[in-house]
């Protein structure tokens, strides 16, 4: 059954963690990777497909695929 609310028609659209763009520090060699995020922590995903120091992104605690190293700003709203 198709529900009328709206806040659970837009919650549908947005189907588990969001994509996040971090740089690979390391490859570890056990299946998993060493990456950074915008904020400086870093934390290990799995996969190894992307080759450090590229930029690349994650979803749901996976290495997707490699992005292309463009600038980036922050701006406050």
């Amino acid at each position: 059954m198709a529900t009328r609310n709206p806040w659970l028609k837009f919650k549908a659209l947005l189907q588990g963690e969001g994509r996040t763009v971090v740089e690979v520090i390391s490859n570890n060699g056990d299946g998993t990777s060493t990456v950074q995020l915008r904020s400086g922590e870093q934390i290990k995903v799995a996969g190894e497909q992307v080759q450090p120091p590229n930029k690349a992104i994650i979803k749901n605690g996976r290495l997707e695929y490699q992005v292309p190293n463009l600038p980036t700003s922050i701006v406050e709203v």
